[in-house]
């Protein structure tokens, strides 16, 4: 996705979470590593959910990995143990496998984790004759991806699930969706769907896909379509009543309206931003408005602007959310505006 720049803005892109880190003791066991890239969150239910990755240096495969995460607060006293295990059930040599770990408790004192490899096993290989053949992912409140996968074995691939992996920009895992499982007979194809949840801070996606006997290889999902929430429309430029401006005075009110149309059944704040620029480019005059979606459905939002000097300008408008995320598309509205 596209971020919008405004011009004279200076844009920080936090990269941590909102959890704080402790310094992580070492985490590798004979080979198999945490990557130092996890990233966790609360949930929706107030739990603290871990994502990251495994991944084997041996030169063989290994299973039943189990991974330890110890949930703190800030400082540093233990809130809870628990262990999981990755998505996937080996490794591959040289590969790396996905992990998705959750506190128990809904604890808002959980500021810190620790994650560690507490243990594994060798394993015999899972040969990667599974071909994934994925559809456009399509990116809203939700991510959705659907297309075939074929079984290229000579036997049946039993309880085969497949997992869609969001990145950030720093290679972090920042959410998983996986599939419900299907069978797929030796030499034949299925569709499948994965339905995940949406995080602002994915940059690129792969998909996976593992059965009781078969793997696949990783797979980068390269179309994607971005459905934004929120559609701006019908800027204006006006006096303070609402009557259209033919050319404007200097020093005179101008308010500048959009129509702002919310898609999703959720509550959503925003900031409305307007650029105005002179005809070469330069930035005039950057203000903003903010508000509240409850839901579906329009809102009208405006933003006033002087003007001091006289000549043509352009008018660009953004919705953007708190964490300078587009909710509306990257292209905004221009209008030629005179002022005398």
């Amino acid at each position: 996705m596209k971020t919008v720049l405004l011009s004279g803005f200076l844009i920080l892109v936090l990269f941590t979470t909102n959890l704080a880190w402790a310094d992580l003791p070492p985490s590798t066991t004979l080979g198999v590593e945490v990557l130092q890239t996890e990233y966790s969150n609360k949930a929706s239910d107030g739990t603290t959910v871990v994502y990251g990755e495994i991944q084997n240096d041996l030169s063989s495969p290994v299973n039943s990995v189990t991974i330890g995460v110890t949930f703190m607060d800030v400082n540093s006293n233990q809130i809870e143990y628990k262990t999981g295990t990755t998505l996937l059930q080996v490794i591959q040599p040289g590969g790396k496998a996905p992990f998705m770990i959750s506190s128990t408790k809904a604890d808002p004192s959980i500021t810190q984790v620790q994650v560690k490899v507490a243990g594994f096993q060798s394993s015999s290989a899972k040969d990667q004759v599974l071909q994934i053949s994925p559809g456009s992912l399509q990116v809203s409140d939700k991510l959705l991806i659907s297309g075939n996968i074929t079984n290229n074995g000579a036997q049946q691939s039993t309880n085969t699930k497949l997992y869609l992996i969001s990145y950030d920009a720093f290679q972090r895992v920042v959410a998983i969706g996986i599939s419900d499982p299907i069978s797929i007979g030796p030499g034949t194809n299925s569709q499948f769907s994965i339905t995940s949840d949406s995080n602002t801070r994915a940059q690129s996606y792969m998909i996976i896909a593992e059965s009781d006997n078969y793997q696949s290889k990783p797979i980068p999902v390269s179309g994607v379509k971005v459905t934004l929430p929120v559609i701006l429309s019908n800027t204006m430029v006006t006096n303070p009543n609402g009557t259209s401006y033919s050319t404007i005075p200097v020093n005179a009110s101008v308010k500048i309206t959009s129509d702002a149309k919310y898609l999703l059944n959720s509550t959503q704040s925003f900031v409305y931003y307007v650029q105005v620029k002179q005809f070469n480019g330069q930035v005039a005059f950057i203000g903003k408005s903010e508000g509240v979606f409850l839901g579906p459905g329009d809102q009208n939002v405006s933003v006033n602007w002087i003007p001091s000097t006289a000549g043509s300008y352009f008018v660009e408008t953004y919705v953007w959310n708190y964490d300078s995320v587009p909710l509306s598309s990257s292209v905004p509205s221009i209008n030629l505006v005179l002022v005398k």
